[in-house]
């Protein structure tokens, strides 16, 4: 009996079509960040070249540190004042949950320049400064409704009052929650986190307008060599942009998997059979 071949089907020509579509631009701009031609006409090549001149500028450094300094505070803020919000949430009545949710959702629905251009006038109206703190604000209006509805994804599946046990055992408001509530939200709070800090280290329309002349991060730096255009050092400073992001996914990654594995052996000892 004849093994009957897959036949390709229209689904699976759509799905092999958008993958190409995604992935082989970012599969050019990884080889030409190694390509020794400074043209990028013809392959002449591979060398370091690029990234030693990239990752040698003293602005490029500057950026780097900036953009993760920006998203550092941007996540940790977001995050904060979600598990607020989330908890917050729990103990108000339906309709103002109902409120709080449309919100939420209206801050990731609306278009992010909108946000930036009301900030921004916000900011001059009452005769602020841009620069690095405006930009943490406006990120952290959109990086702050993705990391509510993770945690609040979360938190709907803790079935029981977690928080008042711990309060008739005669743990205190702050114990109960860092002992008991936080350790159960961690893996939410670890995914909203790793959320808000690649949206936001990565953010240019918010960026633009809020930065002002004296703050630049390094997608407007990637922006601004673009429009004269696309340089080897150009792909250079994205791949390692890109890897950046990367790591992070890979360390968190990792960390689930030790999680996992840990709470498995812990469950291994508990019951010998």
């Amino acid at each position: 009996m004849k093994r009957r071949r897959p036949r390709l089907s229209l689904p699976h020509v759509l799905l092999v079509a958008v993958l190409v579509f995604f992935y082989v631009p970012i599969g050019k701009v990884v080889v030409n960040a190694f390509n020794a031609d400074a043209s990028l006409n013809t392959w002449g090549g591979a060398t370091l070249h690029w990234f030693r001149a990239a990752l040698g500028s003293e602005r490029v450094r500057d950026d780097f540190l900036t953009s993760a300094a920006i998203a550092g505070l941007s996540t940790v803020i977001a995050v904060v004042l979600s598990i607020t919000a989330v908890m917050g949430a729990a103990r108000l009545s339906q309709g103002s949950r109902r409120r709080l949710q449309t919100l939420t959702y209206a801050r990731m629905m609306l278009p992010e320049v909108v946000i930036a251009v009301g900030l921004l006038l916000l900011i001059r109206k009452l005769g602020l400064n841009l620069g690095m703190w405006s930009v943490v604000a406006g990120h952290v209006i959109f990086c702050s409704a993705y990391a509510t509805l993770v945690i609040q994804a979360r938190f709907a599946t803790l079935k029981g009052t977690y928080d008042e046990a711990a309060a008739d055992l005669g743990a205190t408001p702050w114990r109960a929650f860092t002992r008991v509530l936080l350790p159960m939200l961690l893996p939410a709070v670890a995914i909203s986190s790793l959320l808000s800090f690649t949206f936001s280290f990565d953010d240019v329309v918010s960026t633009v307008f809020l930065a002002g002349s004296e703050t630049e991060t390094l997608p407007i730096l990637i922006l601004g060599m673009s429009r004269q255009g696309v340089s080897p050092d150009v792909n250079a400073i994205a791949v390692s942009f890109m890897a950046v992001t990367m790591l992070a996914l890979a360390l968190f990654a990792l960390a689930t998997w030790w999680r996992t594995r840990s709470a498995a052996q812990g469950t291994a000892r508990k019951d010998p059979r």
